[in-house]
């Protein structure tokens, strides 16, 4: 059996993404416990972890078309 610190609050949790998942601490956006990280042994979003942590993303992103060209 899981003790109280593992089982998320109830007030805590959210359906509006269609499937139970916590909201983030910060934003107060409705995550998915896939999308949910845990920070201080609050759920955040990806967003909030970068913020708190002051973490940057280890790649550069790149345009990508919107449509394939083949040629």
């Amino acid at each position: 059996m899981l003790g109280p610190r593992f089982v998320p609050d109830p007030t805590k949790l959210s359906t509006a993404t269609g499937q139970l998942g916590p909201i983030c601490a910060v934003t107060g956006k409705a995550l998915t416990f896939s999308e949910a990280i845990v920070v201080d042994d609050k759920f955040v979003c990806y967003e909030a972890y970068l913020e708190l942590t002051g973490n940057e993303p280890a790649t550069d992103s790149k345009e990508v078309p919107t449509s394939l060209v083949l040629d």
